[in-house]
């Protein structure tokens, strides 16, 4: 994947953009669930949504009715005083075909932080087994405070986990600069491993095979309450709670390696917090919107208590409200939308301040299978969200998708009105800093819904936008569509099972490498060229064990772990 790191900054539109005002409608009232915490869709196009109780549970809701029953209860096994709590729920990417949902809660009587996998009652698609239980990563913490416990999947497939500092004023523990410890991290981690410990760590995770804990992605973070992915761009946010002055939202792009520093706690926002031990500046990814850490009700305009991260809204019922990113403050009430104008490095947004919004207390957001953003007040209230307000040029989808024949690019719009012609453009960098028009499409009074097909493939990935031309002479942007790179264009180990025999598929652009098989003490135990063909068996490593297998060519750098047996790989 690419790296993005430019330095030009680039209006997405040569007019000012539409201000959406962001609607909660009350849909749940309260009374019916009990301190919610998070909420999401399945994936499975069921329309369901999936409610954490704190105190241990998961509850599901259909056409806004809280169904009776649980979709999980591990009230017994759940620590509820002050932060902690059963805190998140992510489901398996494949879900229900692989039918694992994964929890992060904090063990009965401790500090300890548990992420587990639950399975699917294969008899009731409306309960998860709770003696299906494989407990997959367990962190002690301080004191009862600081869990994060959010959870989502990547665009890259990998499960991603908030962890906070462990707890205390100050991160008593010193683990926000502690590559070593899981505490005030994201971590990153593979769950499509089979046998224990149910997961493995990425290769490409910064600290696997270097000093640091392999599980380790980005550290730096005090409370990250909530983290999400764009679904359209891959793009990464994080919503980090500040201690005493700022509040923060972090941002990084689809593609990007692992090993940010994000600063904690060195750094409060883009403050010092302390000095003592502390990196320079360059060693730190700075937020790209903070506000002040101030709220003591009375609260001022602007300020707030503690962040509570949010979306990025992708579906299609609200198109003012598109691509912007949604975000309040459980204190103040205050609501923000962010809206990315410039795509250089460091990215460049506009916001939106909303106050008086009617809320109160939003402690999590969530989204649904189809896109549609929801709310939860932590008194009980669940709150689906809606936006006013009109656009320019009503961009109401953008999407870009592969096929055999190339890319296709489709796009709607509310109306077409003062558009004299469209240009399709294709880009390999995220802020079109260079890009080719690869067609012009005439516009049709009576129609909103239009597609091109480019006959171009790539296994590395690209970036579309419909340039709309009016007839006043300006130019308007649609969203970015993202085409991500071919997982399959990287070289792929599988097991045969049936001849106890490990094979490696090498992609052409991998071939005339370097491949080299090393055992734990780091010595060679085989290596070859790849140029012998696409496929070709490993031959056995001899003595059961933990074996790396990497590959350095002009690609880059791969790996993976082999785990040889007698009779099976772990």
């Amino acid at each position: 994947m690419r790296i993005l790191l430019l330095s030009v900054f680039l209006l997405l539109t040569s007019k000012s953009f539409t201000q959406p005002t962001v609607v909660f409608n009350t849909v749940i009232q309260p009374g019916v669930l009990f301190n919610p915490v998070d909420i999401t869709g399945a994936g499975d196009g069921s329309g369901r949504l999936f409610v954490v109780e704190k105190r241990g549970d998961v509850r599901i809701i259909v056409n806004n009715i809280v169904q009776p029953g649980f979709f999980l209860d591990i009230r017994d096994s759940v620590e509820t005083n002050g932060e902690r709590g059963l805190l998140g729920i992510a489901f398996h990417p494949s879900y229900p075909d692989s039918p694992y949902v994964f929890v992060n809660y904090v063990k009965k009587g401790t500090v300890i932080t548990q992420i587990c996998r639950f399975t699917l009652n294969p008899n009731d698609p409306n309960d998860l087994v709770e003696t299906s239980q494989k407990i997959l990563i367990t962190q002690a913490g301080i004191q009862s405070n600081h869990k994060a416990g959010d959870l989502a999947f990547g665009p890259d497939g990998y499960l991603y986990i908030g962890m906070g500092d462990g707890g205390g004023g100050g991160d008593p523990g010193e683990n926000g600069q502690n590559i070593n410890t899981l505490l005030a991290k994201i971590l990153r981690i593979d769950i499509n491993v089979s046998v224990p410990p149910y997961f493995a760590y990425p290769p490409d995770n910064p600290f696997v095979g270097v000093a640091g804990n392999d599980a380790v992605w980005a550290y730096g973070m005090r409370n990250p309450w909530r983290i999400s992915f764009d679904g359209v761009t891959g793009d990464f946010w994080i919503g980090d709670v500040g201690q005493d002055l700022w509040e923060e939202v972090d941002f990084v792009y689809a593609g990007t390696p692992g090993g940010m520093n994000f600063g904690w706690d060195c750094r409060e926002g883009n403050h010092v917090y302390e000095s003592a031990g502390c990196p320079g500046e360059s060693a730190f990814t700075y937020p790209i919107f903070e506000y002040p850490h101030t709220c003591d009700p009375p609260c001022n305009t602007g300020d707030g208590s503690s962040m509570t991260g949010g979306f990025v809204y992708r579906g299609a019922m609200y198109p003012v409200l598109y691509g912007y990113y949604v975000f309040a403050d459980y204190g103040s009430n205050n609501v923000w939308t962010l809206k990315q104008t410039g795509y250089g490095n460091p990215p460049v947004f506009s916001f939106i301040l909303q106050t008086n919004t009617g809320i109160s207390a939003v402690e999590s957001f969530g989204e649904a299978d189809n896109g549609e953003l929801y709310a939860l007040s932590y008194g009980g209230s669940v709150y689906s969200i809606s936006a006013t307000g009109t656009l320019d040029v009503g961009w109401t989808k953008i999407k870009a998708t592969p096929s055999h024949q190339g890319n296709k690019i489709e796009w709607t719009l509310d109306a077409v009105f003062g558009i004299n012609l469209f240009q399709v453009q294709r880009s390999y960098f995220a802020d079109f800093n260079q890009y080719v028009n690869v067609a012009e499409v005439a516009p049709d009074p009576d129609e909103i819904n239009y597609h091109y097909i480019d006959p171009f493939i790539t296994s590395s990935g690209s970036y579309y936008r419909i340039a709309a031309h009016l007839d006043d002479g300006s130019t308007e942007y649609s969203p970015v569509a993202h085409i991500l790179p071919d997982s399959k264009s990287k070289p792929e180990l599988t097991y045969d099972f049936n001849h106890n025999r490990w094979r490696i598929s090498v992609p052409e652009n991998w071939q005339n490498s370097d491949l080299i098989l090393y055992d734990l003490q780091g010595r060679i135990v085989y290596s070859k060229q790849t140029s012998t063909g696409p496929l070709f068996e490993l031959p056995s490593p001899g003595m059961p064990g933990c074996y790396f297998i990497v590959i350095r060519g002009s690609e880059g750098i791969w790996s993976d772990r082999i785990v040889a047996s007698p009779s099976k790989p772990n």
